[in-house]
């Protein structure tokens, strides 16, 4: 492949970042090759090179957004000075939206939490908890109980709904239940419900 410069290196790599996440949600990060994502692009694994030096590099782009976001809500949470609903909400909607992303990462035994916050993103997932608990003994319990509150209802099984055995990979939560689950990570952490 030629060496392609401005919009085309951009559709290029945007082509990229949405077939290995396809193939990282399909088949999961670890038994996913960069010659796996070659052949569903058609292009030569050099081509791809060119564009990412290496899986864990597309790891890192592929995350990026989600890392941010979740940055974002820290960054919030600390502005208002408190934890809120509407940024609880916020927090469960940015996760639902990556679920099947976040599922497939979070069981796949190669995806490492250092691994995915690596090239100086800070530590999200050790700020959530953070931000989440008090100063006490009892509100850190109460933060790290709320974000596994969160994360088990993003990334539970992918069950169709009415369909007990039938999985559905790309599932995402009903308004219902993203109400449910901002609702109870707000009791768990003993602050006013929605």
């Amino acid at each position: 492949m030629a060496r392609t410069v401005g919009s085309d290196a951009e559709e290029t790599r945007r082509r990229i970042l949405e077939e290995a996440t396809a193939l990282f949600i399909e088949r999961g990060y670890a038994s996913t090759s960069i010659r796996d994502i070659s052949e569903r692009l058609g292009m030569t694994k050099g081509a791809l090179y060119y564009h990412f030096t290496a899986k864990e590099e597309l790891l890192h782009a592929i995350v990026a957004p989600l890392l941010s976001g979740l940055h974002d809500f820290i960054e919030q949470v600390r502005e208002a000075g408190e934890v809120q609903a509407g940024l609880v909400r916020g927090l469960v909607e940015l996760l639902d939206a990556n679920a099947p992303l976040v599922r497939s990462l979070s069981s796949d035994p190669a995806v490492s939490r250092s691994k995915l916050e690596g090239r100086g993103t800070g530590a999200p997932f050790a700020d959530l908890i953070r931000i989440l608990s008090g100063t006490s003994d009892g509100d850190a319990l109460r933060g790290r109980c709320a974000m596994g509150l969160i994360f088990a209802s993003v990334i539970g099984p992918p069950r169709k709904p009415g369909l007990d055995d039938t999985l559905d990979p790309v599932r995402r939560l009903t308004e219902t239940e993203k109400q449910f689950v901002t609702a109870a990570a707000m009791a768990v952490l003993a602050l006013p419900a929605p």
